[in-house]
């Protein structure tokens, strides 16, 4: 019996003595976890305090920071790779913990609305704490400082000591890396602006920010010497007198004009004489129109309607109208009236000539959907003077700048190369290790 009492006091003790306290190495999943807690009560406190956004050093201090930050860590790694705390940031623990910290923090970005850059609120807790401007954030900052040490760390410790079967994991490693460090670099660099270029103006190299008045510079210059929009054929609707609503049965539809064009609508057949996509009035009563293709020119159908026994109840002009001339309607009866919608864009370009620096230039189209690169600018067809339409006087041109990108794309090259060494080259690399460490 006493036997048995001094071996359940000795496992006592030996339990007692197994059991690891917070904090005490080698840390494991706890601590990471701990850690998490600690920087989003930490990123929270400090936008809570400062209560306005953050932003990464541009050009050329951001370069600075991402080598020094690079070298210190490798040199940490290089020199102090047995310390604990070095061991622990380097492993898989703080890897996970570090990953699940980024991946809440990330959809707290699509959970709660942004404002756009620039907007600063008041009196609003959310915005306060970080989560409104969620990017430009203390939060954000902390757990991205601690997911890239993280990163950093398991990306020189993937390559020191260099082997075969460990290649494609380092790869992998490098191409994350180096897409989150540019990153977080790149956003104080990249601009999202926007040309405004008006008909017959001398060429400009002035673009105006998205979010806030803060205008920049270009290296070239741009001059707009036509805009242009490739129109749809204009809908006919039917409209309600009393609250100028349109009419939409199950059974009828809104029809595109063309000439010669005859569909039955309701109770009525409504037939297309005559289309002019492009016209002016002869007289104000809207009696008669001629083609033309000069500025302010309006889409015009002569329009005949009959009822079910074949009689001609109207026939008239109608014209959607623009901002030179009214539109004109032709009524039904005292209830409806048919009604020419404005013609909706097919296509809008701008035909733009940039001066580059070196004192050449070069012509190019600029559409919707198709942009144009020059000297690291992004050009984009944007918007024009809806009002005026096919006639606008102004074309905008958004020119966005993001000098990091290539160093993004080269990451995401070298993250697909590792996995591809992985998959494809890993298991014979790892074949030729083995067999290098059993000999």
């Amino acid at each position: 019996m006493s036997f048995i009492v001094l071996y359940l006091q000795k496992k006592t003790v030996t339990q007692k003595k197994d059991k690891r306290r917070l904090f005490q190495f080698p840390w494991q999943y706890k601590e990471g976890f701990v850690i998490s807690f600690i920087l989003i009560i930490l990123g929270l406190g400090f936008d809570f305090i400062t209560k306005k956004p953050i932003h990464f050093p541009a050009f050329p201090t951001n370069l600075s920071l991402v080598i020094t930050y690079t070298l210190l860590l490798i040199a940490i790694y290089k020199f102090e790779k047995n310390n604990k705390i070095v061991k622990w940031i380097s492993g898989i623990p703080a890897a996970i913990t570090a990953t699940v910290l980024f991946t809440i923090v990330s959809a707290i970005l699509g959970i709660v609305p942004q404002v756009e850059p620039g907007v600063i609120l008041k009196d609003d807790i959310l915005y306060d704490l970080g989560f409104k401007h969620l990017t430009t954030s203390w939060l954000i900052a902390f757990t991205y400082l601690f997911f890239v040490t993280s990163l950093g760390f398991a990306t020189v410790k993937a390559l020191i000591p260099f082997k075969k079967k460990k290649f494609g994991i380092f790869l992998s490693h490098l191409g994350l890396y180096i897409i989150f460090i540019a990153g977080i670099a790149g956003s104080s660099d990249a601009k999202r602006t926007y040309f405004y270029l008006e008909n017959d103006a001398e060429p400009t190299n002035i673009v105006t920010d998205f979010y806030s008045p803060q205008k920049y510079e270009t290296p070239f210059k741009l001059q707009l010497n036509k805009f242009d929009i490739i129109e749809y054929n204009p809908k006919i609707v039917l409209v309600n007198f009393s609250d100028n609503e349109l009419i939409t049965p199950n059974s009828s539809k809104h029809f595109i004009i063309k000439d010669s064009l005859s569909e039955n609508f309701l109770d009525w057949t409504i037939k297309v004489e005559k289309f002019i996509k492009y016209s002016y009035p002869t007289d104000t009563s809207y009696s008669k129109f001629e083609e033309t293709k000069s500025k302010g020119a309006i889409p015009a159908a002569l329009v005949a309607i009959y009822d079910k026994q074949g009689n001609l109840i109207n026939q008239e002009w109608i014209t959607s109208g623009n901002f030179i001339f009214p539109r004109k309607n032709i009524a039904v009866n005292e209830k409806y009236y048919f009604a020419m919608l404005s013609p909706e864009p097919k296509e809008f370009s701008s035909d733009i000539t940039a001066f580059l620096p070196d004192g050449t230039t070069e012509n190019f189209i600029l559409k919707v959907n198709k942009p144009k690169k020059l000297m690291g600018w992004d050009l984009y067809q944007t918007g024009y003077d809806e009002r005026r339409g096919k006639w606008s006087s102004y074309s905008i041109i958004e020119a966005g700048y993001d000098p990091w990108l290539p160093a993004v794309f080269t990451g995401i090259f070298i993250l697909i190369a590792g996995t591809f060494y992985l998959f494809w080259l890993g298991s014979r690399a790892i074949k030729e290790d083995d067999n290098n460490d059993n000999n």
